[in-house]
């Protein structure tokens, strides 16, 4: 990505992290939500990755406890809000790009929909460019911190609009 914009934001427990992932949304969502929110999430097991697609189901109309994790099942999809989709992909198991195109990766990609990829850094060249990079990870302290970066345009202007919304951020 050129011109990336980086923000960091931190959580002490689950139950903020999940609301960061409501409060991406809710942005996005507030930006008229045209284009394709393609969020890559990366960072070790337990970091929280599936916690904060939790929050995105919230943003969207969705009860938590509806996601759960797509690593052995590669995909899971969800309708929100106004038929807003969330679809949720695990690239941990995918051993080679074309199998991509096999659990319908591409499909997923269409306007107003919201696209949360684990483990994405495995094919990041199969992601679009204007998207939201997201690393997680944990201190010794207890806090997860989350590094995002957007690339230049809206992703940027969303990244701006979340961090505004989204206390820890800086």
């Amino acid at each position: 990505m050129s011109r990336e914009k980086t923000v960091s934001f931190y959580s002490r427990t689950p139950e903020q992290t999940t609301a960061m992932g409501s409060e991406l949304v809710r942005a996005w969502w507030a930006s008229g939500s045209e284009s394709t929110l393609v969020l890559n999430l990366n960072g070790p097991l337990g970091a929280g990755k599936t916690a904060f697609v939790k929050g995105m189901a919230v943003g969207l109309g969705l009860p938590a406890d509806l996601v759960s994790s797509p690593t052995f099942v590669l995909a899971n999809q969800y309708a929100g809000h106004e038929g807003i989709w969330l679809h949720h992909v695990d690239f941990y198991r995918i051993e080679e790009v074309s199998e991509l195109e096999e659990i319908g990766l591409y499909d997923m990609m269409e306007p107003g929909v919201v696209l949360a990829v684990e483990w994405g850094e495995r094919f990041r060249e199969a992601l679009p460019s204007e998207r939201i990079d997201l690393t997680l990870s944990r201190d010794g302290q207890g806090f997860r911190r989350f590094e995002a970066k957007a690339s230049a345009g809206w992703p940027q202007r969303l990244l701006s609009s979340w961090a505004s919304r989204v206390e820890g951020s800086r």
